[in-house]
């Protein structure tokens, strides 16, 4: 079953940054065509910069779905580890929800000014989404503290089992 897991994020991770890739592609011939057409450079400009922030979160998610399940072969046995893990998720979201934001609004202020109420929930949405993250992290600092970490563990067992047997009985 393990093999199974790992074969099968691997295709998931791989079809993300083969996504990824794809966003990219189409950001660069979407930019590049605008600027040959002439029409709308700057929209297509900023077209083009969404797409790849979003191209960008893809494939973040794709190397961190890849490091997590793949490579690092364990499962969140500890509240330190998926502590770890939850914050580098809503990190790469976080960030990608700020980027894209900032390009709607750039777009939309260049427009009516009506435009700008998607992008300011989406501001909005980071932010909360942010507080959010630092809500949990305090939450749940105490349970990290209160489970040490298997390398303290692992050394304090192996200082343990080291030791001779006349040197336990002493």
């Amino acid at each position: 079953m393990m093999i199974f897991s790992r074969i099968l994020y691997t295709g998931i991770a791989g079809a993300l940054l083969a996504a990824a890739v794809m966003l990219m592609v189409v950001a660069i011939w979407q930019t590049a065509t605008g600027f040959w057409t002439g029409d709308g450079a700057l929209d297509t400009l900023l077209d083009g910069i969404g797409l790849v922030i979003i191209a960008v979160a893809v494939a973040d998610v794709g190397k961190f779905l890849f490091e997590e399940e793949v490579i690092s072969d364990r499962e969140l046995r500890r509240p330190a580890e998926a502590r770890g893990s939850l914050t580098k998720f809503m990190t790469i979201i976080i960030i990608a929800l700020s980027l894209e934001s900032l390009v709607l609004i750039t777009k939309a202020s260049r427009t009516a000014m009506s435009d700008i109420v998607y992008p300011g929930l989406l501001v909005l949405l980071a932010v909360l989404a942010m507080v959010g993250l630092g809500l949990f992290q305090k939450l749940s600092q105490n349970t990290t503290a209160i489970v040490p970490d298997m390398k303290e563990g692992e050394e304090k067992e192996k200082s343990s089992s080291r030791k001779t047997p006349a040197a336990k009985e002493a």
